[in-house]
C-alpha cells in the first residue's frame, strides 16, 4: 500500500472528515513522503498495528462480561477471583463503575461455590452493555458461563 501511494503525487492534505468518532481520513499520498509513515502513525491518522494472536482458548465473553482463567500460580487450592470495570469501556463515572463492581462481587460470593473448579484463577472483565443489565440477567449469564467453564476445566 505505501509502495503505491509514494509513486503518486497530489496536493491533498492529510485532514480529519468533520467526525471524530470515525476512522475515515483523506490520506495524500505526498504527505506520507514528506511527513513520513511515524508521523501519521503518532496522530492516528493510519495505523500500524500487526495482527492480532491466536485468540485465548481459556476465554469466555458473555453479553456483559468476559472471563479469563488459568491454573493457579499459588500452592493451595483456592478459587482466585479479579474484577476489572474500564473507564473507557463502561463509564467515566465511578459510581457507576463502583455499583458493577458491587454486583459482579455479590454475584461472584453467592454463585461461585457451586461450581468445582477449586485451583483456578479468574478474571471478570466488563464489558459496555454491563451498565444496562439487571442484576437478574446479569446473574443467569454468570450461571451460564461458569457452567460452560466448568464443562471446560473438566475435560
Amino acid at each position: 500500500m505505501v509502495n503505491f501511494l509514494r509513486s503518486k503525487k497530489s496536493n491533498i492534505k492529510v485532514c480529519p472528515l468533520k467526525s471524530r468518532k470515525f476512522d475515515f481520513f483523506r490520506i495524500n499520498p505526498s504527505a506520507i513522503v514528506r511527513g513520513g509513515i511515524q508521523r501519521l502513525v503518532r496522530h492516528g491518522f493510519i495505523s500500524n498495528a500487526k495482527d492480532k494472536p491466536e485468540d485465548n482458548p481459556n476465554k469466555f465473553i458473555a453479553n456483559g462480561f468476559a472471563i479469563h482463567w488459568m491454573p493457579t500460580r499459588f500452592n493451595d487450592k483456592h478459587i482466585h477471583v479479579g474484577i476489572t470495570v474500564s473507564v473507557r469501556t463502561v463509564s467515566k463515572l465511578a459510581t457507576k463503575r463502583n455499583l458493577i463492581r458491587r454486583r459482579l462481587r455479590s454475584i461472584i460470593n453467592q454463585e461461585i461455590r457451586n461450581y468445582h473448579i477449586s485451583g483456578f484463577d479468574f478474571v471478570f472483565t466488563a464489558r459496555s452493555a454491563i451498565s444496562e443489565m439487571s442484576f437478574e440477567k446479569l446473574e443467569e449469564e454468570f450461571k451460564c458461563a461458569m457452567q460452560h467453564i466448568e464443562r471446560k476445566v473438566r475435560n
